[in-house]
């Protein structure tokens, strides 16, 4: 890949998840920590999920905004929520109820980073290139997750959750010096800046109903309910890892669990390009059904280190499914809907995973961990069977030759 901007936003979105990583671990165990409860891991699964729901609303203003000064003004925010944390601790006033509100805030910050970061890719490569950009977005991504959860549970056996929350604030002030090296265009012209507040909320509603009106004559719906069941249960799953890795070995084992399961999706983020060649569908559903299976034995198996093996198999086919499906939709929607299409898709296909977690909470507290366990192997399975009885999903073609319009991928299928 050539370009000064795109290894900027290559290097920020690399940081900025080493933080989400280190963050996401140290938070979610010291919430444990606090409480000794899955019930409140489930609450804060929850709270940090449920501004996705809402994510739709961000298109709009992501596509009228200028994306570096979201990218800017989301990493200081971060960056300075994050630091309460490490000071309520150290002033001995910080509860599970101020670290979960804080939780809930640096989520809702979130939620503009990353369209806006979807958004930007295809300014700063050529179309070409967007798999190729995807997978090293991903690989930004999935990599920081692979070393930095591991080393985050590594961390927590030596040092309290705090202190490595202090410290880890300040890769949100470091992404925030990176992106605001970044050059580019304005996202929007002069003129548009000079709205007035008022055309703008109007102005927001018709971009708001454009963009879904456009996914509505699109296959996007179909597409999304298998994100929705996913996202459910595998977030009931990671809810409860803190109490399975209590019970098998401390916080050392939650950090390798959360690492493997991005090993896995490291691997299938890396081999995205090459398995391009075959058709998305039949590689949808053959994935799922096997790291699903994987999945259900990484369950029941006995041991804890063939657990962790299966475990992170069973998420490759998501690393895949996830760069692929990234550059279609890229690829086919036009660059003026791409920020409100983009976030609308994922306001959806999270729907459910704020009510997964709090689920995943309540069971887990009641019946046991094993039980979301396994039910995050059932929902890969029901993903494969869902693919397998929608034609227009079975017979989808390899990403190149994707279409998303309803008419244009009947017609691809009529003619092939």
């Amino acid at each position: 890949m050539k370009g000064s901007n795109f290894w900027l936003l290559f290097s920020g979105r690399l940081f900025s998840n080493i933080g989400d990583s280190l963050y996401a671990i140290i938070a979610m165990w010291l919430t444990f920590e606090l409480t000794g409860s899955t019930l409140y891991t489930g609450i804060a699964g929850f709270l940090t999920m449920i501004p996705s729901v809402f994510q739709f609303l961000t298109g709009p203003y992501i596509d009228r905004t200028n994306l570096k000064s979201i990218l800017i003004t989301t990493q200081l925010l971060q960056f300075a929520f994050l630091l309460l944390v490490p000071l309520f601790y150290y002033f001995d006033v910080l509860t599970v109820h101020w670290l979960l509100l804080i939780m809930f805030i640096t989520s809702c910050i979130s939620e503009f980073a990353y369209p806006a970061e979807s958004a930007l890719l295809p300014r700063v490569v050529k179309e070409n290139e967007l798999i190729k950009a995807n997978s090293y977005m991903s690989v930004a991504y999935q990599g920081t997750d692979i070393l930095f959860m591991g080393i985050g549970g590594a961390l927590l056996v030596f040092t309290d959750a705090p202190l490595l929350l202090f410290i880890n604030a300040f890769l949100y002030l470091l992404t925030t010096i990176l992106f605001t090296c970044l050059k580019t265009a304005p996202a929007v012209s002069n003129a548009a800046q000079k709205e007035t507040l008022l055309i703008t909320m109007r102005n927001y509603k018709v971009d708001l109903k454009e963009g879904v009106t456009y996914a509505r004559k699109t296959i996007i719906p179909r597409l999304l309910v298998s994100g929705v069941v996913a996202n459910a249960f595998l977030m009931a799953f990671i809810v409860n890892l803190p109490s399975i890795a209590e019970q098998k070995g401390g916080p050392s084992l939650y950090g390798v669990y959360m690492a493997v399961l991005s090993i896995g999706m490291l691997l299938g983020t890396a081999s995205a390009s090459q398995l391009s060649r075959f058709r998305f569908g039949d590689l949808t559903i053959v994935g799922f059904m096997i790291c699903g299976v994987t999945w259900i034995a990484a369950a029941i198996v006995p041991s804890p280190i063939v657990s962790i093996i299966l475990t992170g198999f069973s998420t490759t086919i998501i690393g895949v499914s996830n760069v692929m499906g990234a550059a279609i939709f890229q690829r086919c929607i036009e660059e003026r809907l791409l920020g409100r299409v983009m976030s609308l898709m994922m306001s959806a296909s999270s729907l459910a995973a704020p009510l997964g977690a709090l689920l995943g909470g309540i069971i887990g507290a009641q019946f046991g961990s094993i039980y979301p366990f396994i039910s995050a192997g059932i929902a890969l399975i029901l993903v494969s069977l869902y693919w397998l009885t929608q034609p227009l999903l079975r017979q989808l073609p390899q990403p190149e030759k994707c279409e998303l319009e309803l008419e244009k991928q009947e017609s691809y299928q009529q003619s092939s």
